[in-house]
């Protein structure tokens, strides 16, 4: 692990240490100068379990695209996370992990960068050819997806659906930007669409709550 690594880890974790304070905050209706309300109770509502996270990789270097011939075991003929992606990644799932977010089934597109968006966020994934989507018919991708946010809204604990921006266009329609997680339940044996975290959602809950615990100048500092 590098040591740049080791200071992303460091801060990520000093700030998971104030977090309660934030979700307090709320409750009492204090307001939030980075959290949307909207995006707090839609966090709030995951605590249930029983909902479907589906999750756009995070971010990717640009500057490397897809070979055009890639193979999908490949990760040196792929478009991969960026430095960026890999350490939003791992903040991201030290915040699910703090909030106890009930995370069960987590799966992904073959391809690399979606596979390791759902290591990095929750330590364990299962490839499915479903999620990658290209080549395959819209009607398909569609009716796959849905049978998956079905199947996942019966479980108690949440599913995580980690895809490509073209796969959920094509399955659910919408725009995802890269590392931001929309969420499902179902209503009339139909997907629901419930709204979007964004990629910098989750951190927000741990900069609220370092403001409001007037810790801001403890935070460790480093060049």
């Amino acid at each position: 692990m590098t040591s740049r690594t080791l200071r992303i880890l460091s801060v990520s974790f000093f700030f998971l240490a104030t977090a309660a304070s934030s979700l307090a905050a709320q409750k009492q209706g204090m307001s939030h100068q980075h959290l949307k309300p909207e995006t707090a109770a839609l966090i709030e509502r995951l605590k249930s379990g029983g909902h479907v996270l589906v999750v756009r990789h995070e971010r990717t270097n640009a500057f490397i695209p897809d070979d055009r011939e890639f193979e999908i075991g490949s990760c040196e003929t792929q478009r991969n996370l960026s430095v960026a992606g890999h350490a939003n990644a791992m903040e991201n799932g030290a915040v699910i992990r703090f909030l106890n977010l009930p995370v069960g089934n987590v799966f992904a597109s073959p391809m690399c960068r979606t596979l390791e968006t759902a290591r990095l966020m929750f330590g364990r994934v299962e490839a499915n050819e479903a999620l990658f989507g290209r080549g395959t018919d819209p009607d398909t991708v569609r009716s796959t997806f849905e049978a998956l946010i079905l199947e996942g809204t019966r479980q108690e604990q949440n599913t995580v659906l980690v895809t490509h921006l073209g796969t959920y266009s094509a399955a659910l329609g919408g725009h995802l930007a890269e590392g931001d997680t929309a969420v499902f339940s179902v209503s009339d044996g139909k997907p629901e669409f419930l709204g979007v975290v964004p990629a910098n959602g989750w951190n927000d809950v741990i900069i609220d709550a370092t403001m409001h615990s007037g810790r801001m100048d403890a935070a460790p500092k480093h060049n």
